[in-house]
């Protein structure tokens, strides 16, 4: 297998036999695409993102077992756009199960087109896993500080309705801040196709410590999508971090 390399309007990546490389664009990639200038605007902290799931993939592989990518570097390329470099974890992410049938255990639903039992399926599974691996084992990793190292990044699905470019780190008496993945759908979920099980969690850029109240997530697309237009309950969570 090459080197495979692509870019989407936020990030681009580089994906090799072994490794998987994201990293930041810079200006002028922005300018190059339509709206770009806009997107270069309102997506804060480019760079911060990067570094920030670097430091949560260390500190999961060493207080978790969370199954996640392999952190391998992270550092900043001569343009200035930082990059991270992880393991490769090969499989389909949870949004593309039942595209086809997957044929677990070798047994075949259909003979084609899409395959809602692969799919319930592997959202079973994924949801399992949540429940009774994930969520646990974040839940050992408590702070009396927001964010992750200083540095504070809120969830995706408030960051569209809250706009601001900096939140400052609000610190309490007692660990009561939990750590949170902050970005938990179905596009984050590695599956193995083999056997619709969860292989990895991917995408930790808005992970850090939060109230509990921030912990939300689903297997599903549309309720995932959801947590994005619930303006009230992202106002409230808002209010909660400001010191």
């Amino acid at each position: 297998m090459t080197t495979l390399s692509y870019t989407t309007i936020h990030s681009g990546y580089k994906l090799s036999p072994c490794t998987f490389e994201k990293r930041s664009r810079t200006a002028a990639e922005y300018s190059t695409q339509p709206c770009g200038d806009v997107w270069f605007k309102t997506r804060h902290w480019k760079t911060e993102r990067i570094v920030n799931e670097a430091k949560a993939l260390q500190l999961l592989a060493e207080r978790t077992r969370i199954p996640i990518p392999k952190f391998i570097q992270c550092g900043q390329n001569d343009d200035g756009s930082m990059f991270l470099e992880m393991s490769r974890v090969d499989g389909i992410d949870l949004s593309e199960v039942g595209k086809k049938c997957q044929e677990p255990g070798g047994m075949r639903h259909n003979a084609s087109g899409k395959c809602n039992e692969c799919k319930n399926i592997a959202k079973a599974n994924a949801e399992h896993f949540i429940q009774t691996i994930l969520l646990p084992e974040l839940a050992k990793l408590r702070s009396n500080r927001t964010g992750l190292d200083g540095f504070v990044l809120p969830p995706a699905w408030m960051l569209e309705y809250d706009t601001r470019s900096h939140w400052d780190v609000k610190t309490s008496s007692r660990e009561e801040f939990v750590f949170i993945h902050g970005d938990l759908g179905p596009d984050n979920l590695r599956i193995d196709p083999d056997t619709l099980t969860v292989k990895c969690v991917i995408d930790w850029e808005h992970s850090g410590y939060f109230p509990s109240g921030f912990q939300k997530w689903s297997v599903d697309d549309s309720d995932y999508h959801a947590l994005y237009e619930d303006h009230q309950t992202i106002c409230e969570l808002a209010k909660s971090i400001e010191p």
